[in-house]
């Protein structure tokens, strides 16, 4: 009992903080004349959540992902399930979708079968890119068990070593990966709404 009243604690300060900061992250990249070897990174707003595409030096993107285990690997989007990775942390999943053959923002409809509500392109240095991208491989690379499909998604899945929380979403997670790109973000894009401002 005592263990359930310090996780609603918990969560109650972490989604008044969210209030406070307005619920809106406010993206600022770098500017482009401080980059030695800038390649196009792109923010994807799928409505509720987010994801993140990144080059490849062969040729085509990645798209990464985020997310409560139940809800986008097992398809439970029922009222208890989604109460419960809210109310306390549960299993999550990184996705990646590798694209070869795609390249331009026009195409992206092709690489997110769940829908799209608008895609913000800017520019990140390569290396930090690539370091990113490497990081988030690993857990595929390193993972206990095979990939899981989804067909909804157009991703596989791994589990993800830290647990999905109110503090520890979808969105949040993607805004932790533009940091690691020299992104600033302002804010906080809890509820899937971005704000990229030109550098």
């Amino acid at each position: 009992m005592e263990h359930r009243l310090y996780l609603l604690r918990w969560l109650g300060a972490g989604l008044g903080a969210l209030l406070l900061a307005g619920c809106v992250g406010r993206v600022l990249p770098p500017e482009p004349r401080s980059l030695a070897e800038p390649v196009d990174v792109y923010l994807l707003d799928h409505g509720r959540h987010s994801s993140l595409v990144l080059p490849r030096e062969e040729g085509g993107v990645v798209r990464y992902s985020y997310g409560e285990w139940r809800w986008y690997v097992e398809g439970r989007r029922h009222l208890p399930a989604g109460a419960a990775a809210m109310l306390w942390p549960t299993k999550s999943g990184l996705g990646r979708g590798v694209y070869p053959e795609i390249s331009s923002p026009g195409q992206f409809h092709r690489l997110a079968p769940e829908g799209l509500t608008d895609v913000h392109a800017f520019q990140a240095e390569a290396a930090r890119v690539m370091a990113l991208r490497r990081r988030l491989d690993e857990h595929f690379e390193q993972a206990a068990s095979e990939p899981v499909p989804s067909e909804e998604f157009g991703l596989e899945f791994v589990p993800y070593p830290r647990r999905y929380s109110a503090v520890h979403q979808s969105n949040l997670v993607v805004a932790r990966w533009l940091l690691a790109l020299d992104v600033d973000v302002h804010g906080s894009p809890w509820f899937s709404n971005w704000r990229v401002d030109t550098p």
